[in-house]
């Protein structure tokens, strides 16, 4: 009886607190706490930031961490990691989490509702118990993304010195500060080292480009308008000059270019050397610009991506510090106030010339419905965001007996250019690809097919944004070819022509990185990025995205902390998310870390063409990975073996790109299929197994 009792008082509080929730939802002023949020959110931040340093100085804490047995589970802190929680607290918080670590930030923010002068979200804050209300407001906050105002705050605010420095004041935990004072003293000195050592005009990191009168030529207009076109038919009229890419397909096609128009041009990328007798000019990805060399022009191409946050810190560099005395910077609509800022804060001079497409882009409105595959017609790109997508979507299509081209960011650039080049020649109808297509490939496209409407970034999948859509429909319409370029969607046509139509916002910010001289102070390479990161930002230049770049420093710090040789180590391009080629990355240092040499051929052998079969299910994977595996030994040697092996290594990539050629002749990529009976799926369908199989073995689980 006592039971039944007790569910029962459960269930009546369940029930009193649903109807209050609905009771308080249906009160809550919605238009008023915008305005007032609008009105006073620089009081409520500091508000809440004040609320969370008296709560780093008086309350306990606890993290996520593995016990004996492997099982994650929130503990304590203790001495083991204190110092984790206090650089990483910062980055860490988000909408989810911030309220489990400050549980008293909905008060905050409910006190504050208190106060307001105005009548309706007082009533709202009066007539609501303050665990009702709180629910209210954060749910809100959530949904519409006020509650980014705050976390974005509270980072730049909360700093690891900060953190540690109310932990020092917090009787739980004084014990362990002193612990890691000493520690903290010295991140404290390389931060303020830093600091003093960044300049508050940042063009004068560049002081030879600062020495030099500097003439741009801003070329400003959509995809398919002939901008990159105009700029390097300048470039090879140029004594000396250098295109810079964002990517190695791109700066392999203008290095071919320039070399059958005549003018002899060598190649550098991260992966390459290609040097030609007697070439004064130079066509390179954007990370490989040294500023130390003079040039007599300069081609930026893409120059919008300085508000990349992952990549937008070379584009920053090459505009603020190339030394050339006239810079063609070709860039879309959207970056032209950016970049006129930029070159004025140099102290330089700049024209700007207007490109317009020269091909209408228009909706394909036959095609709103449109139905794979029996809807793609000759001409047409595909478009999905992963690998495995581009392989089953061209599978379908192979399956159908329609040939196809694929294109995306994992295939060897030399293997991207002859795909590109079927399609352009007609050998194949349809092409396949990610938004690698996007950037800088003029192809004869007339439809680009949006399959898909959502991408992973990195952090999160997320819709296409106006940016986005514009870059890659713009492909569309090849002038010369084409009088109509066309777009349409398998997903959500009406988003898509929306996006389309839609006013781009101009770019605010330019992404900054660190300049590589400051990696040699005295201390941890990872630490002096975080030191870096941690630096407040101009109102124009921030910081970019150099997460990656810390986790690679850390991984090569706890092989071995070889300061001198990490920062040369962490010059090598590699995928810290690649199993497979980041192992070999780190067993090539924990070698050098040790003072011996790494046996290079018996890496080559492990992954040369030869030992996989093109016949297997997975050969082309295979493949992928043992050229990024060569890349990485090409950028390797350059730095720390001989130079004679570098032919050898070229020589096999060059097999290992043979084969994936003849793979993708062959016309027969591997459909999906279920993993039980092995039944063949459509490329869109979630599951890796069918319908059939799964009604069976949920059947089975059941009896």
């Amino acid at each position: 009886m006592s039971s039944k009792k007790y569910q029962h008082r459960f269930a009546r509080k369940r029930a009193k607190l649903k109807n209050e929730i609905t009771h308080a939802r249906n009160i809550f002023p919605e238009n008023e706490f915008n305005e007032y949020w609008e009105k006073n959110i620089s009081v409520i931040k500091r508000g809440v930031l004040s609320a969370c340093l008296k709560s780093l100085q008086n309350d306990r804490f606890f993290m996520d961490g593995k016990t004996a047995y492997g099982k994650m589970q929130k503990q304590e802190l203790y001495r083991g990691n204190i110092e984790k929680f206090c650089s990483r607290l910062s980055e860490k918080l988000n909408a989810t989490n911030i309220h489990e670590t400050f549980p008293q930030f909905s008060h905050i923010i409910y006190e504050f509702l208190m106060e307001a002068e105005d009548e309706k979200i007082v009533t709202f804050a009066t007539d609501s118990r303050e665990k009702v209300a709180s629910k209210i407001i954060m749910k809100h906050l959530r949904e519409t993304g006020k509650i980014k105002d705050i976390i974005y705050y509270l980072r730049e605010n909360l700093s690891e010195q900060v953190v540690f420095e109310q932990f020092d004041h917090n009787p739980n935990y004084t014990y362990l500060t002193k612990r890691i004072k000493k520690v903290m003293e010295a991140k404290k000195l390389l931060y303020e080292n830093i600091q003093s050592s960044t300049p508050d005009d940042l063009t004068m990191l560049f002081p030879l480009a600062r020495q030099m009168e500097r003439r741009f030529i801003i070329h400003i207009g959509p995809t398919n308008s002939g901008k990159t076109y105009q700029a390097m038919e300048e470039l090879k009229k140029a004594d000396s000059g250098i295109y810079l890419a964002p990517l190695r397909l791109l700066a392999y096609e203008q290095y071919e270019r320039m070399n059958r128009e005549g003018v002899p041009c060598a190649m550098i990328t991260g992966e390459e050397r290609i040097l030609m007798p007697g070439a004064f000019h130079q066509s390179s990805t954007i990370e490989m610009l040294d500023i130390r060399e003079e040039w007599d022009m300069a081609v930026i191409d893409e120059a919008q991506m300085i508000a990349d946050e992952q990549r937008g810190g070379s584009w920053t560099a090459a505009i603020l510090g190339i030394r050339a005395k006239i810079i063609h910077v070709c860039a879309s609509p959207d970056a032209e106030e950016a970049l006129k800022k930029m070159v004025l804060s140099c102290g330089d001079t700049y024209e700007i010339m207007y490109h317009k497409r020269m091909t209408p882009l228009v909706m394909d409105k036959y095609a709103m419905d449109f139905r794979f595959p029996e809807d793609v017609r000759d001409g047409d790109a595909l478009i999905v965001f992963t690998r495995r997508d581009v392989h089953s979507v061209a599978a379908e299509l192979q399956d159908k007996g329609i040939n196809c081209s694929v294109i995306y960011g994992a295939l060897p650039y030399d293997v991207r250019h002859r795909e590109a080049g079927k399609f352009a020649s007609g050998e194949t109808k349809v092409v396949v690809a990610t938004d690698a297509i996007g950037m800088g490939m003029n192809l004869p496209i007339r439809r680009i097919v949006f399959l898909q409407t959502m991408k992973f970034d990195g952090k999160d999948d997320r819709r296409l944004n106006a940016s986005e859509v514009k870059q890659i429909a713009g492909r569309a319409g090849r002038y010369g070819i084409y009088d109509t370029g066309y777009v349409t969607s398998y997903f959500d046509y009406e988003m898509i022509e929306k996006l389309l139509n839609k006013k781009v916002r101009p770019i605010d910010k330019a992404m900054i990185s660190i300049p590589e001289e400051f990696l040699g102070k005295n201390g941890k390479v990872s630490t002096i990025l975080e030191m870096w990161n941690e630096i407040p930002a101009s109102d124009f230049y921030d910081k970019g995205d150099i997460s990656e770049k810390i986790k690679i420093a850390v991984a090569l710090e706890q092989i071995a902390d070889k300061r001198e040789l990490i920062r040369q180590f962490i010059r090598i391009p590699t995928n810290p998310d690649s199993r497979e080629t980041f192992g070999v990355y780190l067993d090539f240092y924990s070698v050098l870390a040790e003072g011996r040499v790494p046996d290079l051929k018996r890496t080559m052998d492990d992954y040369r063409a030869e030992n996989v079969d093109e016949d297997e299910k997975d050969a082309l994977q295979m493949l992928e990975i043992s050229s990024a595996v060569y890349d990485f030994l090409y950028a390797f040697t350059r730095f720390f073996g001989k130079e004679d092996d570098l032919s050898g290594i070229l020589e096999e990539k060059r097999r290992i790109s043979e084969k994936m050629f003849k793979i993708l002749d062959k016309q027969n990529l591997s459909m999906k299929t279920c993993i039980y009976c092995g039944k063949k799926l459509k490329w869109s369908f979630r599951f890796n197994m069918c319908q059939e199989c799964y009604r069976k073995r949920h059947r089975y689980k059941k009896s």
